[in-house]
């Protein structure tokens, strides 16, 4: 019986080993697609025609969107959902143009540019696929996964 339930236990942390390096390799590709939209978007950045405003509008709606598209399927750890973190507030700093030698802290930079944290964002959006699932017919197949029990 122990051996048995050494190999669930085994089988068990593989799994779960496995499912965190999908959510890591999902969000390291997230993140490299970002970093390119960013980098088209660099005549934007470089403007001083455009008001900062409207160029955090763009991130938002351009960058932001491609680094937290299908982010309701990642595990949510700390070591997960820092990686996102730590690209938006240095995009963000570039954007602002706040240089390494200024003492702002990373709340200040969210509160200068009216965000929230990333980690804040993916519970935000997994709930609202919750609530999107939960709100599906009985036979559907996204609400039948919602009751299965491995």
């Amino acid at each position: 019986m122990t051996n048995v339930l050494f190999i669930l236990h085994s089988s068990l942390k593989l799994l779960i080993s496995y499912t965190n390096l999908l959510s890591e390799e999902d969000v390291a590709s997230r993140i490299k697609k970002a970093n390119g939209v960013f980098v088209q978007l660099y005549p934007v950045w470089r403007s001083l025609n455009i008001s900062k405003k409207v160029k955090i509008r763009i991130f938002n709606t351009n960058v932001k969107s491609v680094l937290l598209y299908a982010c309701e399927t990642w595990k949510t750890t700390n070591q997960i959902t820092r990686r996102p973190q730590i690209f938006v507030n240095k995009y963000l700093r570039r954007i602002m143009n706040i240089k390494w030698t200024d003492k702002i802290t990373n709340e200040e930079l969210w509160r200068i540019t009216h965000q929230k944290s990333i980690d804040n964002e993916i519970k935000r959006i997994k709930w609202n696929w919750i609530g999107h699932t939960l709100r599906k017919e009985a036979g559907a197949i996204e609400k039948t996964e919602l009751d299965w029990n491995p």
